[in-house]
């Protein structure tokens, strides 16, 4: 089986998922909220651990956010809860748009093993809890965009080559008439930080899980393989090479780093080590970087809850301890 890790860093599928008999998030006041979670609480966690948001610390709550385990959207929401499957690498959030967002994150291209994860989650979720299903449409989601299988396929990539000689543009204008969107690093309405992006499916009506998987598949590889071929191209220029190599020397040496340096430097680093210009750290360790250089995960990590004015002093610290 081929390898994809030298572009694609993470695999995601979600699924939307609603309880029969309740209003949808959005349509509800807190006390209504709450009923639903206490009801959701009393049928999992038997077997599930149902952690509160509410009883979380804020840098805990947006360390989550920044490492991707949870939606901005799910803070910004009372009587909101995470349950977390460990053995499965599966998270659910409760009461974020939808009752139920389900959640697989696998690392590299790994949609198949994301996918036998979720569907054991989903299948005993709906053992215990009925589930709001029409037989003509499929699931009942509050986004009519999500309606049917409730099932979005995100797949992670960077894409530094493509965006330095610019050919980004052509590539997502091909693959959006495919029904893929790409959103940035963040989800929707953020930008591709340090060359990264999310590709996932817009269909959900329709099309069942296992043709949304391949489509998603096909997109993936034809991605990738232009991704290649344009890093074959910055191979022969020297001036890629040197930013590549200031790149390193900065997040070896640098005392102050901001959020946005440190994800164009790791970019550039990982890019670097993928052209075998670098060769003494690994991937798995700059993409360990790049999920860790927020504010609140810098804290978390730490263990130290620095004031904002630190931050970029912090980061640099971490980096060269960390590289």
């Amino acid at each position: 089986m081929e390898n994809y890790e030298d572009v694609v860093l993470t695999t995601r599928i979600r699924l939307a998922r609603n309880v029969k008999g309740y209003r949808f998030t959005n349509n509800m006041i807190d006390k209504q909220k709450r009923e639903l979670l206490d009801y959701i609480k009393s049928k999992l966690q038997e077997n599930h651990k149902v952690l509160e948001l509410n009883n979380m610390d804020d840098v805990t709550k947006k360390s989550l956010v920044e490492t991707h385990v949870i939606s901005k959207e799910l803070l910004q929401n009372n009587n909101t809860a995470i349950v977390v499957d460990k053995e499965n690498n599966v998270t659910t959030m409760i009461n974020e748009e939808d009752h139920f967002r389900i959640q697989a994150l696998e690392k590299a291209f790994s949609i198949d093993k994301a996918y036998e994860n979720i569907k054991k989650v989903d299948e005993d979720f709906a053992s215990k809890i009925d589930y709001a299903y029409n037989y003509d449409y499929g699931y009942i989601t509050a986004c009519p965009t999500c309606l049917g299988t409730g099932m979005r396929v995100s797949v992670m990539l960077h894409l530094p080559a493509l965006e330095k000689i610019s050919a980004l543009e052509r590539i997502f204008n091909a693959i959006s008439g495919l029904g893929i969107s790409v959103r940035g690093i963040y989800g929707e309405n953020t930008n591709g930080e340090g060359s990264i992006f999310q590709i996932s499916n817009q269909k959900t009506l329709g099309i069942d899980e296992l043709q949304i998987i391949e489509q998603v598949k096909q997109v993936t590889k034809y991605i990738v393989k232009q991704e290649r071929k344009a890093r074959e191209i910055l191979k022969t220029k020297i001036e890629i090479k040197d930013e590549i190599m200031r790149s390193y020397g900065i997040a070896k040496n640098a005392l102050l780093i901001s959020k946005r340096e440190a994800m164009q430097i790791l970019s550039n680093i990982r890019l670097g080590i993928n052209m075998e210009l670098i060769s003494d750290i690994s991937l798995e360790k700059i993409e360990s970087l790049i999920e860790n250089v927020g504010i609140n995960t810098l804290r978390k990590n730490l263990r130290e809850n620095f004031p904002r004015e630190e931050e970029n002093i912090k980061r640099a610290e971490y980096i060269k301890n960390n590289i």
